[in-house]
């Protein structure tokens, strides 16, 4: 005689209703917040339509969906930048192109500093200037946008990376967000980040961590192997 299971099940028809309404709830339309935050290291495929100041991205618009933009962590960093940005929506694509120019004004900082490190290095030059030039193509999909990005940059090493993005609203302004990509070179480096993403009427949040397996002999931590770095930004949109 075979043990009677008691325990709890859900009968069809009810399983049944929970699935569809979580593919309802997943997919019924959501308002975009464009301009408000970045994803994690990724810009969003979105046009800007606000005038925004954020730690990743401060931007101001013009007309026909062009916009000035800056990153402020880099001018804090001592890299004076200035992009130009076209972002345009039809439908649900979203199409953007833009370019950056960034001047590094830290060399001698950074020389100092390696060598009072590493006394048998007598100086190291370090140079980060250079323009930076990206496409973007994304495709909302009610609560889940999916996008991709090419990057083009030519600072201290040329380099060419391509990223997808997938972003799903789960409540209300918060979204979680997976960005994964590789750099097109000799072993195909490959790139990601993971978080969660606020974005409001006004404020915009992200908060995650980005696998980059960053290598720089000459810095004084980890033999210069940077893994992980933690991905952040915090921006006000004025509507």
């Amino acid at each position: 005689m075979n043990p009677r299971d008691t325990s709890p099940r859900l009968s069809r028809p009810v399983a049944a209703g929970l699935v569809l309404w979580a593919l309802v709830a997943l997919l019924q339309p959501a308002e975009a917040r464009a301009g408000n935050a970045r994803l994690l290291t990724l810009d969003e495929a979105a046009a800007i339509k606000h005038p925004v100041i954020g730690l990743q991205r401060s931007a101001l618009p013009l007309a026909l969906g062009f916009a000035l933009d800056t990153s402020v962590l880099a001018d804090l960093a001592l890299t004076p930048n200035l992009g130009l940005r076209w972002g345009v929506e039809a439908g649900p694509h979203r199409f953007v192109v833009g370019a950056r120019y960034a001047k590094f004004m830290g060399a001698s900082l950074i020389s100092d500093f390696v060598t009072s490190q590493e006394p048998a290095v007598k100086r190291y030059d370090a140079s980060f200037s250079g323009p930076s030039f990206y496409a973007l193509y994304g495709v909302s999909l009610g609560r889940v946008l999916v996008q991709a990005e090419a990057r083009h940059s030519r600072y201290q090493a040329t380099s060419t990376s391509v990223t997808g993005a997938v972003v799903i609203n789960f409540a209300g302004n918060w979204s979680v967000v997976g960005e994964f990509g590789t750099v097109l070179r000799e072993g195909l480096p490959l790139r990601g980040a993971a978080g969660i993403r606020y974005a409001g009427e006004n404020l915009g949040l992200s908060l995650g961590a980005a696998y980059v397996d960053l290598t720089e002999p000459m810095l004084p931590y980890n033999g210069g192997r940077i893994p992980v770095i933690p991905a952040f930004d915090l921006s006000w949109t004025f509507r």
